[in-house]
């Protein structure tokens, strides 16, 4: 199954498309020009977080059960998402 969307992504982090059921590739995608996208765990923060730079996509295999986090600098941050079901 593929699924897909996108979020606006703020100061407080967020979670990407829910807990995965099944293992998953997620593709996420930094659709703003100009701010860094952050990524990771429940405990995200700027300081700790992968960063995407902007207009970039990164791919990454979430296991069954694990859930991705993202957050940014500022409010109002464009985010596209697609993941696919292994």
């Amino acid at each position: 199954m593929i699924t897909s969307g996108t979020q606006s992504v703020g100061t407080t982090a967020v979670a990407i498309d829910g807990t995965a059921s099944s293992p998953s590739v997620i593709k996420i995608r930094n659709n703003d020009s100009t701010k860094t996208l952050y990524v990771g765990g429940p405990n995200i923060t700027t300081a700790n977080g992968l960063p995407i730079d902007k207009l970039t996509t990164l791919e990454f295999l979430l296991p069954a059960g694990e859930q991705m986090f993202m957050i940014s600098t500022e409010n109002g941050h464009t985010v596209s998402w697609l993941r696919i079901v292994q």
